[in-house]
């Protein structure tokens, strides 16, 4: 007998990502499945395990690097390290699913709401896990690239757009962005302070800073630890929205 067999929604959920994803994958051989009389996909559990840490020791991502190891919860999305607010808190004592059910539930349980400067309906985390698009602000003065994002805006991610570093942080005031995109150019004229200044803001707890590099120029290191990635001009929304793939979480989409 061999391992459980997982619908192509529920191997999705798990490596949170979309079910065609996972039938891309499918199809390019890099994850085994069979097909039921009615002509639907299955796939074994040891194999998507298999994919997702491989025994080699390799980092188990696929061409688009969505594929992550197991689905974070909040404190552990929110923080690359829980605090110890986190650790007097009922949801990290708990190992809760999600934070956002247990605030007002018990009162006095000890939600310390560590990572909560608005409505949970703003943090980056509810979002992800309700499947609402990922709030995405861009710092950058290419008009011709703001202008391409702002077509691109789709289901997955919503943008908005900062020409200066007192833009983006008047902007995070009203809209709490899950990931923040800093043009290259925009560093070059205002150094990495602008890098500490929004790792630092209260209001942007859990964004993530991906730095837009030129063509060419993926080899650039800032050698700052508030950068979460970097990705290459010209970049769409796809690019985007696979970079918030890398990061699972528990959702609440049906099983396809």
């Amino acid at each position: 007998m061999g391992s459980p067999l997982l619908t192509t929604g529920k191997a999705a959920r798990m490596c949170s990502v979309k079910p065609d994803t996972v039938l891309k994958w499918i199809k390019k051989g890099v994850l085994p499945a069979t097909r039921t009389m009615g002509g639907h996909y299955r796939v074994e559990e040891q194999d998507l395990l298999q994919v997702l840490a491989p025994e080699d020791g390799s980092e188990g991502c696929g061409e688009d690097n969505t594929l992550c190891s197991r689905p974070m919860r909040c404190w552990e999305y929110l923080s690359n390290s829980p605090g110890v607010e986190c650790q007097e808190c009922v949801v990290y004592k708990t190992h809760a699913t999600w934070c956002f059910r247990l605030v007002g539930v018990v009162k006095g349980a000890g939600h310390t709401r560590r990572f909560c400067s608005g409505l949970c309906q703003e943090c980056p985390y509810y979002r992800r896990v309700h499947c609402l698009p990922a709030n995405v602000l861009v710092v950058s003065q290419d008009e011709a690239l703001i202008r391409e994002l702002a077509k691109k805006e789709n289901d997955a991610v919503a943008f908005r757009f900062a020409r200066r570093g007192y833009d983006a942080s008047a902007t995070i005031a009203v809209f709490r962005p899950a990931f923040v995109v800093i043009d290259q150019a925009i560093l070059e004229d205002l150094g990495m302070a602008l890098l500490d200044a929004l790792a630092s803001d209260p209001r942007a707890r859990g964004t993530r800073i991906i730095v837009a590099v030129r063509k060419g120029s993926m080899g650039l290191r800032t050698h700052n630890r508030a950068v979460y990635a970097m990705i290459e001009e010209p970049f769409h929304a796809d690019d985007l929205v696979a970079i918030v793939n890398r990061i699972p979480v528990e959702t609440l989409a049906d099983e396809a």
